[in-house]
Parts: structure tokens; C-alpha cells; sequence
């Protein structure tokens, strides 16, 4: 099948049809520019249509040529649109993306300035004490393992009067040494207890430590003089208790 042949177009008929054609070109694309694009070149200048009278005088085959380039410049004004609008819409997911990403980021440095700062408060906080010490010191205060701790344990647990006859015992028997050894019958520590080993009962390490000793006398004085006073009263009578 053959190709049907254009009509034979005179000069003056496509000069105006191309003008018609470039003013739909330009108006369209003066409509669906964007508000903020700045153009790159001079401002364009008004195309001055052809009159209506000279359309008119036109032949039909000429109208229909010039009809066809109208609807040319529309397809292409209406696919200027479309990319103005899909470049926006990329712009516009491009920006909330950016955003997205710059919170996201503010939110993971505001959440390690947290843990750091509180990594900084729980390193200045104290330790608590061992639960086993505070057990073990059933409310009393602490005290050193030296005498002088030994002699501030005694007086925690007894009245002023007791204190005195306790330490008139030691003081007798051991001078506060409680190292001390009896060369003739073998006794030890503060409280001489003979044997030695008998102060096990408050510790293993009665050997060196003054406040297992004490412990040891307290409860020593307690079951067998019922006070410290009362022992003190038959050191007196028996010089030995």
C-alpha cells in the first residue's frame, strides 16, 4: 500500500503555520515552567500570531496542515508537564529522604550523649558494702582488724562498767598483746585462752586477728562469769580466771 501524498504547501501557507505552532510551543512551555526556575538566557519576546483573517483565507488542505502542527505542540507542551511534575515529585523525595537521614543521625548522637552520661554518673557512684560484711556487722560500726579495733568492737557491745572489768582482765593477763604467749603453760592472745585453738570457735584466724579474740572473750566471759564484770571479780579473788 502505497503512502498517501502531502498536499504541496505554498511558502506563505507554512510560514504561518509554523508560527501558529512555535507560539503553542512557547505558551505552553511559559505555563508549566516552574515558579522558581530562574531561565538561563534573555527573557523571551512575545511571538506575534498570525491574524485570523489570514487562517481563514487559507485552503481546507492547509487548515488541516496547520491543524495537525497545533495538535503537535500540545502533545508536546502536555509531555513538558509530565517531566516538570515527575522532577518535582523526585526533588520533593529526595528533600524528605535528606531529612529522614539528618534525624535519624541527630537521634543516634542525642542517644550516646545519654549512655555516656550515664555511664560518667555510675562511675562516680559509690559501691554499696558486700552484703556479707553487713551481715556479719549486725548493725554495729566497723572495725579494724588491729587492738584499737578490738577495744572499739568491746565497748559497742558493753556498758561503760563491763568496758572497765574487761579490760582490767586483759590488761592483766595480756597487756592488749595479743600476740602474747605464756611461756610455762602455752597460752595465747589477749585473753590467754588455754589452748590457743580454742578461739577456732570465732575464727579461723584467731592466731592474728585481735577482733576474732575478742569476739571470742566477749562470748568466753559471757557463758562462764556471766559479764565480763564477773570475771573480773574472780580474777580478783583467784588471780586467774
Amino acid at each position: 500500500m502505497s503512502r498517501p501524498k502531502l498536499p504541496d504547501i505554498p511558502w506563505r501557507t507554512f510560514r504561518i503555520a509554523s508560527a501558529v505552532a512555535l507560539a503553542t510551543l512557547l505558551t505552553t512551555a511559559l505555563v508549566v515552567a516552574p515558579a522558581d526556575a530562574k531561565p538561563d538566557g534573555p527573557t523571551p519576546q512575545p511571538v506575534l500570531m498570525p491574524s485570523m483573517t489570514n487562517l481563514d483565507a487559507l485552503p481546507d488542505d492547509h487548515l488541516k496542515v496547520i491543524e495537525a502542527l497545533q495538535l503537535q505542540a500540545a502533545a508536546q507542551a502536555a509531555a513538558h508537564r509530565e517531566a516538570a511534575a515527575e522532577a518535582a515529585a523526585k526533588r520533593r523525595a529526595q528533600e524528605a529522604k535528606a531529612a529522614a537521614e539528618q534525624r535519624a543521625q541527630e537521634a543516634k548522637v542525642a542517644a550516646e550523649r545519654r549512655a555516656a552520661a550515664k555511664t560518667a554518673a555510675e562511675a562516680k557512684r559509690p559501691a554499696a558494702p558486700p552484703r556479707a560484711n553487713r551481715s556479719r556487722s549486725r548493725g554495729l560500726p566497723a572495725h579494724t582488724a588491729t587492738v584499737s579495733g578490738a577495744q572499739s568492737l568491746a565497748r559497742s557491745r558493753l556498758s561503760s562498767a563491763q568496758y572497765s572489768c574487761l579490760s582490767a582482765v586483759v590488761e592483766h593477763e595480756s597487756g592488749w598483746n595479743h600476740r602474747a604467749v605464756n611461756p610455762s603453760s602455752g597460752a595465747y592472745g589477749l585473753f590467754q585462752a588455754l589452748p590457743g585453738s580454742k578461739m577456732a570457735s570465732a575464727g579461723s584466724d584467731w592466731r592474728t586477728s585481735p577482733l576474732t579474740q575478742m569476739r571470742w572473750g566477749l562470748s568466753y566471759m559471757k557463758a562462764r562469769y556471766g559479764s565480763p564484770c564477773g570475771a573480773w571479780n574472780f580474777w580478783q579473788k583467784n588471780g586467774w580466771y
